[in-house]
């Protein structure tokens, strides 16, 4: 992405046909400009790794800009001179995205050009250790599906497990695989 002459460098990749676009006066998302095809790369997610306890520290937004990638660590920006395309990729109940691993999101299905690239965030929400205060927030999704809350606990619904299969971050596949045994 240009600026001026200048290239901004990022720690994320984003598919060249993505584009950030507004959605309305506060809220921003990622946008397809032409079909991209089941099991495409759309995102490569980077940044700085640090622990639940470093990123509570962060002002807001920046709190809760980062990936979980694991029970106690995230990937992300610090400040908001950092923000990436990357991190305008919004929640779906009706996701067309999903996990590959940790940092890769691909297409779970065929995405039509001007459709909004969107994740499940129980693909990558679970809490993390050592952090006692529940994390939920209220769902704007607006599908036939919305289960009208996000809560880091909603990994644990069978019928998500199920719905999601292979596609949430490769820590939560395991702890997916742990509980089923």
């Amino acid at each position: 992405m240009k600026q001026g002459n200048k290239q901004k460098i990022y720690h994320s990749w984003m598919h060249p046909d993505l584009v950030v676009k507004k959605i309305d006066e506060k809220s921003k998302g990622v946008f397809t400009n032409k079909k991209i095809t089941k099991d495409t790369i759309i995102v490569i997610f980077g940044g700085y790794v640090f622990t639940f306890a470093e990123e509570s520290t962060f002002a807001p937004p920046m709190n809760d800009f980062a990936h979980q990638i694991s029970s106690e660590f995230v990937i992300g920006v610090r400040k908001k001179a950092e923000i990436q395309p990357v991190d305008y990729i919004n929640h779906s109940c009706e996701p067309n995205s999903g996990f590959g691993g940790q940092i890769f999101l691909i297409a779970m299905r065929d995405i039509d050009a001007g459709e909004q690239i969107t994740f499940d965030y129980c693909m990558v929400l679970s809490k993390a250790k050592n952090v006692n205060e529940d994390y939920r927030f209220k769902c704007n999704c607006g599908t036939k599906t919305c289960r009208n809350f996000v809560t880091w606990d909603d990994w644990k619904n069978p019928e998500l497990q199920k719905k999601y299969k292979g596609f949430f971050q490769w820590y939560l596949e395991k702890k997916i695989e742990e509980i089923s045994d």
